[in-house]
């Protein structure tokens, strides 16, 4: 899952462990203002703007507004050590997804981040499907016919992606940008190897053709009897992440 963390607040807890993102499947990246989050916005395809209450330039609710005035349609939650029901209501109204209090609890705070991410994809069950193979976003894990797929973090990470946009084509871009952000030197090859790899353990379990290649497009799940997938709009997979600078990168390459 790919975080967009605006502000150094609240969240700082979080976001300054590597290994409790790592075992929440996040990779965040860090901005200050909310131009700096509009720019980077317009680079990459975040899963979730994590804003802190109180970011550099604006209120929360105001750069809520701004960056749905821009046409941000990522989800945004709001993550504040206290807030009143007016500036909850404010910024609920301005577009944001969900507006979370601490202290609580680590589990209840990712919880609630990928209930908003799910819904946005229009999942509304943490368990989703592809013909016997399931995918559990609250466990983290893969199973195919009741039996638990062991995978790699990167691994998890393209079939998250794949689920999460079950009935479409994922341009190799998207899949890139949600593995890297652009943060990493890496190459083509290294997406085709994930993908290879994944493809393998998916024969082993019994399910050797639930990714499918889309030429010149990236890959989709294709599952028997079910209907063909949406393309993306033409040149999407030439739709490559720049490289960004400046972002403070919070989690594991």
């Amino acid at each position: 899952m790919l975080v967009l963390q605006i502000g150094s607040g609240s969240m700082r807890r979080y976001a300054n462990d590597p290994l409790l993102l790592r075992q929440q499947g996040m990779l965040c990246e860090r901005v200050e203002t909310d131009q700096q989050a509009m720019e980077y916005l317009r680079l990459y395809e975040y899963d979730v703007v994590v804003l802190d209450q109180q970011p550099r330039d604006w209120p929360c609710h105001e750069v809520v507004r701004r960056l749905r005035v821009a046409g941000c349609s990522v989800p945004i939650v709001i993550v504040a050590d206290d807030a009143s029901s007016q500036v909850k209501a404010q910024a609920l109204d301005h577009g944001a997804d969900d507006f979370i209090t601490l202290p609580c609890t680590t589990e209840e705070l990712f919880a609630r981040i990928r209930a908003v991410v799910r819904r946005s994809k229009g999942h509304a069950d943490a368990v989703l499907t592809a013909g016997p193979a399931e995918f559990r976003l609250d466990r983290r894990e893969v199973k195919v016919g009741n039996k638990s797929m062991p995978l790699s973090r990167r691994e998890f990470m393209v079939l998250e992606l794949l689920f999460l946009k079950k009935g479409a084509v994922v341009t190799k871009g998207a899949l890139f940008n949600h593995l890297y952000t652009g943060q990493e030197e890496r190459e083509i090859k290294t997406l085709d190897v994930i993908v290879s790899r994944l493809r393998k353990k998916l024969a082993i379990s019994g399910m050797p053709a639930l990714i499918e290649t889309v030429w010149g497009f990236g890959y989709t799940l294709r599952v028997p009897h079910e209907p063909a997938p949406t393309r993306p709009r033409a040149g999407a997979s030439l739709d490559w992440p720049p490289q960004a600078v400046g972002a403070v990168r919070m989690g594991p390459g």
